[in-house]
């Protein structure tokens, strides 16, 4: 999928709208207000005391001072110096890129966050969620979500490590990376809030992909009460990815159900889109970055390949329990916050949203100026609506929407205040593992 960086972005604005100089310091400043560089007299009034008074310097990303915004107080043409209001954090090097501004380089980036938002669902970002599984009942099963510590995980045993990895990972984004210190063995524990004595003596299906090259070091395994387990094999060693399975009984004694992701003594391993399965879960909470959807509701082939082909449920069957589930919809794109942050659209559609962008621009500027400036700037909006007007009406610029499966006796959509939800209508009263 195309990308643009919002710092390409904010480039196309600043050009359409006649405000964009790109240049680089010539000399290193002597201090923390100050921006050196020789090529300003070649700009129109770099002759001239005063010249970029008012206007904004921006310090590009990926330097010292990157991202930095301020404003300019004063200009010398004798010494080509800009003199800043607020200091940067550090003196502003020979060599560095900057960009001058006359409008504020944020009130654009607002721009071009509005113009997205407006522009749904005429451009939009199509998604394809993988992140339901069939009756899973843990929270961050693929350990997509990490903030000192995986969300809804417990760490036990005092890692050493405990983070994402991208190296090792068998779905998504991440995995879970797990080092075991010295003599101590490492778990990722999770027990998910269940009614213990409603499910005694039903199946509990746990599995989980693990990735290990030290033989009989890591495992998988269930705990009934703190000191009832049952474990899964250990892994093989192969340094390969092997889906580890513990499936029994709930026991009549059990006052709780939960996993453990476990390394070895001095050890490293890697864990990745696991599930817990007890009971059939009816409902699915729809991911809140899809706005509009699901149209369609795949269900992976095998559980033993989360990357291989996905397919329709059969009318009138049930999920099968620890399949994985695909939905198709649509959301936003994404509103980047930094400079390298990007926005999943390119030609046609960028020259649309900086139509877009430049409207809204000038139209927020309109309503916090004075009425002399303010017609000026109401004038400019109109034309960018114009553009923006004409340039939606050009073939191919509307995205077209997702085609739509039928879903009769499969599933159908709820909702509650804010949130969507998936309901299967097939009636299951144990683990279904197959199409009846």
């Amino acid at each position: 999928m195309a990308a643009t960086t919002r710092a390409t972005l904010r480039q196309r604005l600043s050009e359409a709208i006649g405000d964009y100089q790109s240049l680089t310091t010539t000399s290193a400043s002597t201090g923390t207000t100050d921006i050196v560089d020789a090529n300003l007299k070649n700009l129109p009034g770099g002759g001239d005391p005063g010249a970029f008074e008012e206007w904004y310097a921006l310090i590009g990303a990926g330097q010292t001072n990157g991202g930095a915004i301020r404003r300019i107080r004063s200009y010398s043409p004798s010494t080509t110096t800009l003199v800043v209001e607020q200091a940067f954090d550090s003196a502003v090097d020979t060599g560095i890129t900057y960009e001058l501004h006359r409008y504020h380089p944020n009130d654009k980036h607002n721009a071009i966050n509005r113009a997205i938002e407006e522009l749904y669902p005429f451009i939009y970002l199509p998604i394809s969620d993988e992140t339901l599984v069939v009756d899973d009942v843990l929270s961050n099963s693929d350990f997509e979500t990490f903030s000192d510590g995986f969300t809804g995980w417990t760490e036990v045993g005092s890692p050493t490590t405990v983070t994402t990895d991208t190296t090792y990972r068998m779905h998504g984004t991440y995995s879970a990376k797990v080092e075991a210190s010295g003599s101590a063995t490492a778990q990722l524990t999770q027990a998910p809030t269940l009614n213990v004595n409603a499910i005694s003596q039903k199946t509990a299906t746990f599995k989980c992909w693990v990735w290990c090259d030290t033989a009989s070091k890591a495992r998988i395994r269930l705990d009934w009460d703190g000191s009832n387990l049952e474990d899964s094999d250990y892994h093989a060693g192969q340094s390969e990815w092997e889906l580890l399975d513990v499936t029994v009984s709930v026991p009549s004694t059990a006052t709780q159900v939960k996993v453990i992701c476990e390394v070895d003594t001095s050890t490293t391993a890697y864990f990745d889109a696991c599930w817990l399965a007890v009971e059939p879960q009816f409902q699915y909470t729809v991911p809140s970055s899809m706005l509009n959807g699901p149209y369609k509701v795949l269900q992976q082939n095998s559980d033993t390949n989360p990357d291989g082909p996905y397919y329709p449920i059969l009318p009138e069957t049930a999920p099968v329990t620890g399949r994985r589930l695909r939905l198709i919809g649509i959301g936003l794109l994404s509103r980047p916050t930094t400079d390298t942050g990007a926005v999943e659209i390119g030609e046609p559609h960028v020259s649309m949203l900086i139509s877009y962008a430049a409207m809204f621009m000038f139209r927020m500027m309109a309503a916090s100026s004075a009425i002399e400036q303010s017609d000026r700037y109401l004038t400019n909006s109109q034309i960018w609506s114009s553009d923006a007007s004409r340039m939606a009406t050009m073939s191919g610029m509307k995205m077209p929407k997702p085609s739509a499966e039928g879903n009769h006796h499969v599933w159908h959509m709820e909702r509650d205040g804010e949130s969507k939800y998936i309901r299967f209508d097939r009636v299951r009263y144990g683990a279904y593992t197959g199409v009846s």
